[in-house]
């Protein structure tokens, strides 16, 4: 079970939260909390397209990268996370989608701050046009040299995606990601799997900062 509460602008980061244990019910359940800061990417080519109702247009154009409008809210997106870091904030890991859109928006945004990167194909777009379809990892690799794609497979977009194939990608992500050591963690990804992980709606290089309590039964030790 997980439960998620809004963190204030103002709050810094309690980055010592250690794992815990609770009853509910008569049951003993371990308590990780982590503080998430989820962003989704500056404005796409595809994006600012469907704003010009070029609807063809946008979704035929596979894995584009940021506009410069797109670069601009990158900016000052970066003054934003500065202003966190310098006040306390300390981010572990940054957790990006393999879209080049979400590559150049974490980038822009945590790099420089000697925060490693890990790609990560769970939080990726709802794959349901070529705008969404992704680059193989090993073409990325060369390019982005300061992430981690240890993890991605060579394809790892689903040209078959459908709402039931999300909703367990959504799934999987929550588990893997309560495995992390890190407890303050970014996660830049897309709008549409944002919502279907947090059932929030982002602007643009929106951040939003989370926490999130999760809660799993303690398994009985044999004997």
């Amino acid at each position: 079970m997980d439960r998620a509460t809004r963190s204030g602008k103002n709050n810094t980061a309690n980055n010592t939260t250690a794992s815990s244990y609770c009853k509910i019910n008569g049951q003993t359940y371990k308590r990780i909390e982590k503080q998430l800061l989820f962003v989704r990417h500056a404005e796409g080519y595809h994006n600012s397209l469907f704003d010009e109702r070029k609807v063809h247009e946008a979704i035929n154009i596979r894995d584009p990268e940021l506009t410069p409008l797109g670069n601009n809210q990158v900016a000052d997106l970066r003054k934003e996370v500065d202003i966190l870091i310098k006040s306390g904030v300390k981010i572990e890991k940054v957790i990006v989608s393999p879209m080049t859109r979400t590559l150049q928006t974490a980038w822009g945004t945590f790099g420089g701050h000697n925060i490693p990167f890990q790609a990560c194909h769970l939080v990726s777009e709802y794959c349901d046009a070529p705008c969404n379809y992704g680059t193989r990892r090993s073409q990325l690799e060369p390019q982005w040299q300061q992430v981690d794609f240890s993890i991605v497979p060579e394809v790892w977009w689903n040209e078959d995606e459908t709402d039931v194939t999300i909703t367990l990608r959504a799934k999987r992500f929550r588990e893997w990601l309560f495995k992390q050591p890190e407890k303050c963690l970014a996660i830049v990804s897309h709008a549409g799997f944002l919502h279907e992980l947090l059932q929030e709606q982002f602007r643009n290089c929106e951040l939003k900062r989370i926490n999130w309590i999760h809660r799993s039964r303690r398994q009985a030790r044999g004997h």
